[in-house]
């Protein structure tokens, strides 16, 4: 064999030696890290304690939900979750039908290894009209499955922020602003087999919908932000969730905060039943 052959040759195995290292380096430096990516890599969970003692008295089950903004101030820190008795974590996936959270594959991923509940939420955007549309959308982002550790979705029915430049009703009457809710829900309901839970103030739903009461057998998030037992919307009797308290960009480790009612039986409630290892 002439020497140029066996010098080709070597070339070409030693090519493919270093395409196969490659490959296995960039396989490595781009896998999460195990149990939670970032949780693996932080400090102590400092904090935890003021976290833990900050939830309303009687509500000791706490978690937190998640969107983009969490992520333009501050990181998520798994390990002070935990620590803080956390159970449970919603990360919003869409709003209208074009808009995905770009940090929703990573925080949901993060949660399940860190072995919290976790559940999808969808910004609702009535001005943008299509309710089934952005429903269906939702649905295929979601990563609703049935199983012990996923919650059921909830739907963020509230005012509009800043750069949505509508009214506070999104320039709907409460007529039209109930069939647009009800068409959401039965699409959200329809794919997912149960009715999902509504997120909402009482002084938005009441003069936005009319007082309207026939929500009242959903689960309720209901965000109010005093030490207090939340006032309801029209409808409801109870409440599943409590946001107690919204993110301040100003302060480490500050998520909007949630507790849930009815501690462990209560969160278990709004997923299916626990497997084998979820904690």
């Amino acid at each position: 064999m002439s020497a140029p052959r066996v010098e080709r040759r070597r070339r070409r195995r030693l090519g493919l030696v270093l395409t196969l290292v490659s490959s296995v380096v960039w396989a490595v430096a781009s896998a999460p890290l195990p149990d939670g990516g970032e949780w693996l890599a932080e400090g102590p969970s400092a904090g935890s304690e003021a976290i833990a003692a900050a939830r309303p008295a009687g509500y000791p089950v706490g978690g937190i939900d998640l969107s983009s903004h969490d992520h333009e101030h501050f990181p998520v820190r798994w390990r002070t979750e935990v620590a803080a008795g956390s159970r449970f974590v919603y990360v919003k996936a869409t709003e209208g039908t074009t808009y995905l959270n770009p940090h929703f594959a990573r925080d949901y991923t993060e949660a399940r290894a860190a072995y919290r509940f976790v559940g999808a939420y969808v910004y609702a955007r009535p001005d943008r009209g299509d309710p089934v549309g952005q429903a269906a959308y939702f649905l295929r982002q979601a990563r609703f499955t049935r199983d012990g550790q996923t919650l059921v979705p909830f739907v963020d029915l509230e005012w509009p922020y800043p750069c949505v430049h509508t009214g506070p009703c999104y320039d709907l009457t409460p007529e039209r602003l109930r069939a647009w809710i009800r068409a959401f829900l039965d699409r959200i309901r329809a794919g997912i087999g149960r009715k999902p839970m509504i997120y909402t103030n009482a002084n938005w739903w009441n003069p936005c919908t009319g007082d309207d009461p026939s929500y009242g057998s959903y689960p309720l998030d209901i965000a109010s932000y005093t030490r207090t037992a939340p006032k309801l919307p029209a409808g409801w009797t109870t409440f599943a969730l409590w946001q107690y308290v919204p993110g301040d960009p100003g302060k480490p480790d500050s998520h909007d905060r949630d507790v849930v009612n009815g501690g462990t039986a209560g969160l278990a409630a709004l997923a299916w039943p626990p497997a084998a290892g979820y904690r």
